[in-house]
C-alpha cells in the first residue's frame, strides 16, 4: 500500500506516466481479500467518532502494523446508528475524488481507497471496540487510508485549521474571529462546570501577513517542538501553500449569507467541510527530508442535518457578545485572537 499512497499523493499533473492502474486495482483486491480473511488479518482498535471507527490492520504472519502488505495503512469503517443517516462511503469517495481532490489538490490530502468488508469481519470489528454505544458495524463499504500517526523517525502534529478567514456575517467591529468566539463560548461552558480551560489558538495567525505573528502562532501550535522544528514547520506551510489554499476555498465558497440563505449550495458545503477538516504534520528527525503535511476528515457534510446547528451557533455568537468580547459571564474569558491585537 505504501507505493499506492505515494502515487496518490502526487499532483495529478506530475503523476508517474508509468503508473500501473491495473496493478493498483490488483493490490487493492489482495488487501480486500486479506481484510476479509480472519485467519490472515489482525485488527486493533485505534479510535472512533460519531460516524466512524478506525482500526489498524496487519497480516497475521507479521502482526506489526508498520510492516507487511498494510504498511502505513488504517481501516476506517462506518457506524450504523438508529435514527442517523450519514452519507454512505461510495458518496463520500465520489465527493473526495470529484470535489475535494480537484479543488484542494490530491497531493494535499490523506489518500484513501474503497473496499468491502464481510458480515463476519464486521462482527469481529464491532467486538474489538473499546467503548460501546447504540451503533454497530455492518458489512459493506469500508476505507483503507494512509496512516499519518507517529512512527520511528517522525514526530506528529494534528490540529484543525478551522476558519482561516473571518465569517462574512460576523459583526464588522468584531474583536474575535469565528473560531476564537466559538472557543470562548465553549470555555465559558467548561468554566461554569469547574473544568479546566485553555486559551484557543487563533487560526488567522497561521496565514497572517506579519511573519512574527505566524511564528508566534506556530510556537503555540507546537509548543513541545524545538525552535528548529517550529521554523521548519513554518517554512513547510509557506512552501506548500496548503493553508492559503484552504483559506481561498473557504472564502470563495462562502462569500456572503450562504449559511443563512442557501446552506445547500455545493460550494458552501465544501467550504464548511474545509472548515472542519484535520491537518496532519509528520516532522522527520532527519532535517534533509521533507515535512509531510496533509488534510484528512474532508467528508461531505449533510447540510440538511447541520444547517439548524450552524445557524443557531452563529446567532448565539452574535447575540450574546462572543464576537465582540462582551459576553456576560461571571469570569472573563481569555483569548488571543489576532483581531483583538489591531
Amino acid at each position: 500500500m505504501e507505493a499506492i499512497w505515494k502515487e496518490l499523493s502526487k499532483p495529478i499533473s506530475t503523476g508517474s506516466p508509468n503508473y500501473d492502474r491495473d496493478l493498483e486495482r490488483k493490490i487493492l483486491r489482495e488487501c480486500e481479500e486479506l481484510v476479509n480473511n480472519p485467519q490472515k488479518a489482525n485488527f486493533e482498535y485505534v479510535a472512533e467518532g460519531r460516524a466512524n471507527v478506525v482500526f489498524s490492520v496487519s497480516e497475521s504472519k507479521d502482526p506489526t502494523p508498520l510492516k507487511g502488505q498494510f504498511e502505513g495503512t488504517l481501516l476506517r469503517v462506518p457506524k450504523a446508528t438508529l435514527g442517523v443517516t450519514p452519507c454512505d462511503y461510495e458518496t463520500l469517495q465520489e465527493f473526495h475524488e470529484g470535489q475535494v481532490e480537484d479543488r484542494v489538490g490530491r497531493h494535499h490530502l490523506v489518500p484513501q481507497a474503497l473496499i468491502r468488508i464481510s458480515a463476519e469481519v464486521a462482527h469481529i470489528l464491532h467486538d474489538k471496540r473499546d467503548r460501546v454505544d447504540e451503533s454497530e458495524i455492518r458489512a459493506g463499504y469500508a476505507m483503507l487510508i494512509q496512516d499519518m500517526r507517529a512512527s520511528p523517525g517522525y514526530s506528529v502534529l494534528e490540529f484543525k485549521p478551522k476558519w482561516l478567514a473571518q465569517s462574512p456575517i460576523a459583526p464588522p467591529d468584531a474583536k474575535r474571529c469565528r473560531t476564537c468566539a466559538r472557543e470562548a463560548f465553549r470555555n465559558s461552558q467548561k468554566q461554569a462546570k469547574g473544568k479546566a480551560v485553555s486559551t484557543p489558538i487563533c487560526p488567522l495567525g497561521l496565514v497572517h501577513e506579519d511573519s512574527d505573528v505566524v511564528m508566534d502562532t506556530i510556537r503555540r501550535l507546537a509548543p513541545a517542538w524545538s525552535a528548529r522544528d517550529q521554523k521548519r514547520l513554518t517554512d513547510a506551510f509557506d512552501r506548500s501553500g496548503i493553508l492559503r489554499k484552504l483559506r481561498e476555498l473557504q472564502t470563495k465558497g462562502d462569500p456572503g449569507r450562504a449559511l443563512l440563505d442557501n446552506p445547500s449550495d455545493p460550494d458552501f458545503g465544501l467550504a464548511m467541510t474545509l472548515r472542519d477538516c484535520s491537518c496532519y504534520v509528520r516532522m522527520p528527525d532527519d532535517v534533509g527530508r521533507d515535512v509531510e503535511i496533509k488534510l484528512a476528515d474532508v467528508d461531505k457534510k449533510n447540510w440538511e442535518e447541520k444547517q439548524t446547528y450552524w445557524q443557531e451557533s452563529h446567532w448565539n455568537l452574535v447575540n450574546n457578545g462572543w464576537y465582540l468580547g462582551e459576553e456576560k459571564v461571571d469570569a472573563p474569558i481569555s483569548t488571543q485572537c489576532v483581531l483583538g491585537r489591531t
